[in-house]
């Protein structure tokens, strides 16, 4: 809800902006539940193609594996957490299994 009113806050800074408003509040208003979820999935993947595409342009030598471990750290970064971080958990926690005591099935 925050982000939603900043991000009505600044596009109302402009005409556009408001008519862009305007229009998407009708739209929604015209769909049902399951347009508004398959809305929101296309919104997302399109989110997704875009970020891929601004960091293929920033790093253009990078391969796609690089690519995809940079653009999962960002996302992780929005949760307080890194790629390197997750690797470290992951890590502590097969150490852990690997040290537990056989299971005793009799």
């Amino acid at each position: 809800m925050i982000y939603e009113k900043l991000e009505n806050q600044l596009a109302m800074e402009t005409e556009a902006g408001r008519e862009a408003i305007e229009v998407w509040y009708r739209v929604q208003k015209g769909l049902t539940g399951a347009q508004k979820v398959a809305k929101s999935f296309e919104l997302t993947e399109l989110t997704r193609q875009t970020m891929r595409a601004g960091l293929r342009k920033r790093y253009p030598d990078a391969t796609e594996t690089k690519i995809q471990e940079i653009y999962v750290d960002r996302l992780l970064s929005f949760h307080g957490t890194s790629v390197e971080e997750v690797r470290r958990k992951q890590k502590e926690q097969a150490a852990a299994i690997i040290s537990l005591p056989p299971v005793n099935n009799s």
